[in-house]
């Protein structure tokens, strides 16, 4: 089987699984594991992101949205050569990654029509669901379930390390800039790693907030993985955050601890990576992760 993936998530499953010589093409977020960066690029972002302040960022893909114009773009030329049998997309979010109706009509360009297989997690249950089912439609059904039971025994290690500790009330920031508070499957991530976010949003997308709304949370620390950003980038805008009035004396108040976005926003095998690392900065002591914090 021939496998083209359009999701960074996706694409860290199938070679988890032991797929990696199936995978012979990826998106252009598809940098983990460093094997996946060798494979050709389907897709490219129409942003240049990395050049772009992260206000401008949100400015521009909110505009872009509102006006029905794509944020990605894929190669027809590069998908036709890839000649996969399957195409992992997804359905959840059109910012994180190309949707799957505009890889329905690059499909309709190919002389042969692959298989597309769409991922539409939302909780933190279904992830790992996902993960059986990516599993079910490749071939290797009962490795994916032996592979998913092991993640479930890593995250029950991390339910009794915590058990004996009061949970820690804690904001979790997908953006700073402005501030997104944190939806989906992360709000769960939390609870297992022993916290409580009193603004997430279980199940539902990551939505803006005011740092005046952060501050009557009654928060105990603040952690923040905006999307697509690593902690350096992180820390560039918490600092460019704390120099404005709005943000200030929050910032100033609690503790901040800045993370990889990948361990939390991409919903794959590694979201127990996240859930080890938030238990660690959250409850000094069980779990050796908080070197993933800075």
């Amino acid at each position: 089987m021939r496998i083209a993936s359009l999701v960074p998530s996706a694409t860290e499953t199938l070679f988890a699984l032991g797929l990696g010589d199936k995978v012979v093409a990826v998106s252009h977020e598809c940098d983990y594991p460093p094997e996946a960066r060798c494979r050709p690029r389907l897709t490219r972002s129409v942003l240049e992101t990395a050049v772009m302040p992260s206000g401008d960022i949100d400015r521009e893909i909110a505009a872009r949205v509102h006006a029905g114009l794509p944020l990605y773009e894929i190669d027809a030329a590069v998908l036709e050569a890839a000649r996969p049998d399957l195409i992992v997309t997804q359905s959840l979010c059109d910012v994180c990654a190309l949707p799957a109706r505009s890889v329905y009509t690059a499909l309709e360009q190919l002389p042969l029509r692959p298989t597309l297989f769409s991922l539409e997690q939302r909780t933190f249950s279904g992830v790992l669901e996902d993960i059986v089912m990516l599993g079910r439609a490749v071939g290797v059904a009962d490795r994916a379930c032996t592979f998913v039971e092991v993640l479930h025994q890593r995250l029950e290690a991390v339910r009794i390390a915590v058990a004996q500790y009061h949970p820690v009330r804690v904001i979790c920031l997908e953006w700073i800039d402005p501030p997104y508070i944190c939806g989906h499957w992360i709000p769960e991530m939390v609870t297992h790693a022993g916290g409580v976010d009193p603004l997430a949003r279980p199940g539902a997308p990551s939505a803006p907030i005011t740092w005046s709304e952060i501050a009557k949370a009654d928060a105990e620390i603040i952690v923040a993985f905006p999307c697509g950003h690593d902690r350096v980038r992180a820390r560039s805008d918490l600092t460019a955050a704390a120099a404005r009035a709005d943000a200030a004396a929050t910032l100033r108040r609690l503790p901040v601890f800045v993370a990889d976005a990948v361990l939390f926003t991409r919903p794959g095998p590694r979201v127990i990576d996240g859930v080890e690392a938030l238990a660690a900065v959250l409850h000094r002591g069980t779990s050796p992760h908080v070197d993933q914090w800075s």
